[in-house]
């Protein structure tokens, strides 16, 4: 049985901005905190990650990577994983144009694919229901991603200037 999934919380990867990761990088820092995903889950869905508690990560060039399953429950962010999806950045702070297209495409998707609400989830409510960073969760000690979700959310998904990466060679 699907479980029902009501929130999306969005992270970055706390890597140098612009540095090459990938998913396989995220599974080994995560195999090595204690991580494990269920071995049917892995054999239906990447079998490679035995770790990875994120859902969907998104390298520097704009690439989507999925790491568990939709379906699979994650382990990105405690107390919450039970009902929603880990989408991490490459990166900490200052991220890629196209990064920041498909993340806008794929919360648009996500919201619309499991009737969850395009707005930032309300932190005083019982279950969290909407959009939310890592480190907007109450009680959650991490800057995480390293811009607020709520403010890119209230902008129309448009990135404040600052946390744009430019290409080598442009300021």
């Amino acid at each position: 049985m699907p479980r029902t999934i009501n929130l999306l919380v969005i992270h970055c990867a706390d890597t140098p901005n612009g540095r090459w990761t990938t998913t396989g990088d995220i599974n080994g820092w995560h195999r090595a905190r204690g991580f494990r995903r269920q071995s049917a889950a892995r054999s239906a869905c990447n079998p490679a990650l035995d770790a990875i508690g994120y859902h969907f990560v998104i390298y520097t060039d704009g690439t989507r990577a999925t790491g568990r399953a939709p379906d699979e429950v994650g382990a990105h962010v405690a107390g919450q994983n039970a009902h929603s999806l880990g989408i991490c950045l490459v990166g900490t702070d200052r991220f890629s144009a196209i990064q920041w297209a498909h993340l806008a495409v794929l919360v648009r998707d996500l919201c619309t694919r499991y009737g969850i609400p395009l707005e930032p989830a309300d932190t005083g409510a019982q279950v969290l229901r909407g959009v939310i960073g890592h480190g907007e969760i109450p009680g959650t000690a991490k800057r995480c991603p390293g811009f607020s979700v709520r403010e890119w959310l209230q902008r129309g998904m448009t990135p404040d200037p600052q946390h744009i990466l430019l290409p080598k060679g442009q300021s």
